[in-house]
């Protein structure tokens, strides 16, 4: 798939800024001190959410932890210090193995990496506790994003909490209410593959594609794997508004 196959090429060419896209974490400027503040911003974020999963939920268990779109660990790494098991997954092979790297490095060891839901399900039994993804689904066409939504719901434990962060709408697009029209939809699925060719061509940076979700196909499905409490809290990256939604499953 197109997604994979962009992702893939981040992760060989520039895979702490495909996570985080501020110029000093390019490869060609990253310094120890970026890197440290690299990790730290992962270990602020997995606090704040940890921190708004007991607001809405009270004392939750990240016994078992997922890692949903791990990267090269920005997240992970702080996860796995609150958990006894801990899993990340990516579709980057490339991404898991600087994930890898990074694990021996903060002494992780709790860590198992994979790089689909079904390689996890080979090698141990049983669901999660906890379910995160964020700065992920975004990337991923929606209707292979919905799919995998369904999948992550479904390995939820009873009374287990998923957080999963995707996009809805674009300010630019604020007068049809965020949604890109049909005609930009048309005109963006014709030029992507020139796109594609002309950043090969050039040995330009890989495509980071941005995706809106339909959250009332979301919702239906977060509902229909048994989700009934939750909360929502809204983002906003340079225009791509999101939420991130907080889901107990019952």
């Amino acid at each position: 798939m197109v997604s994979d196959t962009e992702w893939q090429a981040w992760g060989e060419k520039d895979p702490y800024f495909g996570v985080l896209t501020e110029e000093r974490y390019r490869k060609r400027k990253l310094t120890a001190e970026a890197l440290e503040e690299f990790f730290r911003t992962g270990r602020r974020h997995i606090e704040e959410i940890l921190a708004t999963c007991r607001r809405h939920f009270g004392d939750i268990s990240t016994q078992r932890s997922l890692d949903f779109g791990c990267g090269v660990g920005r997240a992970l790494i702080p996860l796995s210090e609150v958990s006894e098991v801990c899993v990340g997954v990516d579709i980057a092979g490339a991404m898991l193995q600087e994930a890898a790297r990074n694990c021996v490095k903060y002494n992780r060891h709790n860590v198992r990496l994979a790089r689909t839901l079904e390689e996890i399900d080979a090698r141990t039994s049983g669901g999660f506790s906890f379910i995160h993804s964020h700065i992920v689904l975004q990337h991923l066409d929606p209707q292979r994003g919905l799919s995998i939504i369904s999948a992550l719901l479904s390995r939820l434990d009873a009374g287990g909490v998923a957080v999963l962060h995707m996009t809805y709408a674009h300010t630019k697009h604020r007068g049809n209410l965020g949604v890109r029209p049909r005609a930009s939809r048309l005109a963006r699925f014709i030029s992507r593959p020139l796109t594609r060719i002309r950043r090969h061509i050039a040995n330009g940076d890989p495509q980071m594609l941005m995706n809106p979700y339909d959250i009332n196909r979301v919702l239906f499905l977060a509902q229909d794997c048994g989700v009934r409490g939750g909360g929502l809290q809204f983002t906003d990256h340079a225009g791509h508004l999101g939420v991130i939604l907080f889901l107990r499953r019952e």
